[in-house]
């Protein structure tokens, strides 16, 4: 609440309030706006609050609800109780439109509710939500920032290069070293070694078919649409089988 009070404060010295407000709650993925206590906050609790101070602030700003709505049921929840909008993603990680080398995409179909984890690897400071089997995790490559263009502070530090150089002072002779407790997300990032995801990501297999050799059938955009659109009763509508 704090941050969109000092958001909006600064707002109205431009004469211009934002078009809408996106509500990220403790179950989405990447980076999150909470601490290492982030299970014990609620994302329509908060939804909620924000409403309320913006009825009684008599500001008409839609809110938008994000993190951990998996299914139709979920966002039409969020709607009713007031929210203008939801927005989603997790489901759309395994979709043929999404970004992620399919390679990935069965990664994220086969985890499990162990395999996904807050931790605090990320440079940047801020809890991120991840599968922990990424390959980036522990992986100690050479600090690259400059070349992609990206520095954290005005003084070009990184909490990853700071470990980096850590562990390459304490193994001299090493050939390539090991980095556990930060990762270089300029590099991991852009070469899909770090998985990022939504709390939720384990319910993934639930959404589709388990095909005969293992794997599990992608899904379309057009039809996760379509299910968040029709569902009802919590359910999630499987796609149709793929021919062989």
């Amino acid at each position: 609440m704090r941050a969109l009070q000092l958001f909006l404060k600064k707002s109205a010295r431009t004469n211009r309030m934002p078009d809408y407000i996106v509500v990220e709650g403790p179950l989405a993925g990447g980076h999150l706006g909470f601490g290492m206590d982030w299970a014990q906050y609620d994302l329509a609790t908060i939804v909620t609050e924000i409403i309320k101070y913006l009825a009684d602030e008599q500001l008409d700003i839609p809110v938008i609800a994000a993190g951990g709505i998996f299914t139709g049921s979920d966002a039409t929840g969020f709607l009713e109780s007031g929210a203008a909008g939801v927005q989603v993603a997790t489901r759309f990680t395994v979709a043929r439109e999404c970004g992620l080398p399919e390679d990935v995409q069965q990664e994220y179909f086969k985890a499990t509710e162990d395999d996904i984890e807050v931790n605090q690897i990320s440079p940047t400071g801020y809890p991120m939500r991840m599968i922990k089997g990424s390959p980036g995790i522990g992986d100690g490559i050479r600090p690259n920032c400059e070349a992609y263009g990206y520095l954290l502070d005005a003084n070009g530090k990184c909490a990853y290069i700071v470990s980096f150089n850590r562990e390459v002072a304490a193994h001299p002779s090493a050939r390539k070293v090991s980095v556990m407790d930060k990762t270089c997300l300029c590099t991991h990032m852009r070469n899909f070694d770090i998985w990022t995801c939504g709390h939720l990501t384990y319910r993934l297999k639930d959404t589709t078919h388990r095909l005969p050799d293992g794997s599990y059938q992608i899904l379309s955009a057009e039809h996760i649409f379509k299910d968040y659109q029709f569902s009802t009763g919590n359910t999630v509508a499987l796609p149709e089988i793929q021919a062989a």
